[in-house]
């Protein structure tokens, strides 16, 4: 089974020209990336799963300190969960994390900790979905795959003239990426047309002189590059939220626990509850600490906010500052408390981790922060 049923698109010349000149250019101008010059399966699979919400130059030293930490699937899938989404802190979006692990425990225990190379059985893995498989099979494997993200698709949907936005547009976008990774070496024509859309075919004002397609170009020869598949401008849309959390303490002690909702799951937080509309921060603040931990704080006063994104999701989280008269009683949620030192290894999501450095040692809060976006950290 070569794990890959796509069927070849309408042009196979076109293919091949394409695979020629995006060969020729990627030999010339690719990014020397970390992942890149040794692409074995392990290392291009972290890679991809990290820059699915991470920014290449992000990823490049966060991917070298994972590698170094946890050097192969065994060592990834042996080490404890806390320990990995600890490494992971500050790339947000923690579920690739976790699904990492799991998954790294599936090829340890089903493949001998070697990744497999059809798409079938790549996309059993957790976390893994079409883009990520086609980019393993054809990069760690130098195999063909159509394997389409969004610089993908609009590259493609440009050059050969693919328009609308649907199943059948995508459908066609997917088997041309096949059929032209089919027509030269599918590790380099694959990261060439991702390096294009990434660099060149901008989603805005397009580089075309840069570009080795150009003369190839149907959206360049119309000089129209809104229209075609994977072009078209989206209506954005952001959902907003209103959290608070609470900062509290007692002899020097920080009260963490696990997170209020799945977005975090196996982390740490400070007691984090959403504001409901027609309440307050601050009844909501003191809600949270007596409803999920049994407590009525000596004394509690706001002492800033911040902002974070998640998604559409743009979130004003709401910092109280709490005094503990004794550790919580009745608690719903499993609860630790902390020295300054524990807190420092503890894992925590990027809007926690900011907090945290904000408060004084010895129990003394420092705490200001002004509001701001945080895109995706959390």
């Amino acid at each position: 089974m070569n794990g890959q049923t796509d069927s070849h698109p309408r042009d196979d010349g076109l293919a091949k020209e394409m695979a020629r000149a995006l060969t020729s250019w990627f030999e010339r101008s690719a990014r020397a990336l970390p992942w890149r010059h040794q692409p074995d399966p392990y290392r291009v699979w972290v890679a991809e799963v990290m820059l699915q919400q991470t920014t290449v130059a992000a990823c490049i030293p966060r991917f070298e300190r994972f590698i170094r930490r946890f050097p192969d699937i065994r060592s990834l899938a042996s080490a404890p969960l806390e320990e990995v989404l600890a490494e992971w802190e500050g790339l947000g979006y923690y579920t690739r994390a976790r699904n990492l692990w799991r998954a790294a425990g599936m090829v340890l225990e089903e493949y001998g900790g070697r990744l497999p190379s059809d798409l079938e059985s790549l996309r059993r893995l957790p976390g893994i979905g079409p883009y990520t498989a086609g980019a393993i099979r054809s990069i760690a494997f130098d195999l063909p795959a159509g394997m389409v993200d969004a610089n993908i698709r609009r590259v493609l949907g440009r050059v050969c003239g693919i328009r609308g936005a649907g199943a059948e547009a995508e459908r066609e976008v997917r088997q041309m990426c096949f059929s032209v990774s089919s027509a030269g070496s599918p590790r380099t024509v694959n990261q060439a047309l991702m390096e294009l859309g990434s660099l060149v075919c901008l989603p805005r004002s397009p580089l075309c002189g840069e570009c080795p397609l150009e003369d190839l170009c149907r959206a360049r020869r119309e000089q129209s590059f809104d229209c075609w598949h994977g072009s078209v401008p989206q209506a954005s849309r952001t959902v907003r939220v209103e959290e608070v959390c609470v900062t509290a303490s007692m002899d020097g002690l920080w009260l963490v626990s696990r997170p209020c909702d799945g977005r975090w799951r196996g982390m740490w937080e400070f007691p984090r509850a959403r504001v409901e509309a027609g309440s307050s921060p601050d009844f909501e603040a003191r809600a949270l600490l007596e409803r999920d931990f049994g407590l009525q704080p000596s004394g509690l006063q706001q002492t800033g906010s911040l902002r974070y994104r998640v998604t559409v999701h743009d979130t004003r989280l709401h910092v109280f500052r709490a005094w503990l008269p004794q550790p919580p009683s009745s608690a719903v949620r499993e609860w630790r408390l902390c020295t300054p030192a524990e807190l420092a290894d503890v894992p925590l999501p990027n809007p926690m981790r900011r907090i945290a450095r904000s408060l004084g040692a010895e129990g003394r809060d420092r705490l200001s922060l002004s509001v701001e976006k945080e895109s995706a950290g959390a």
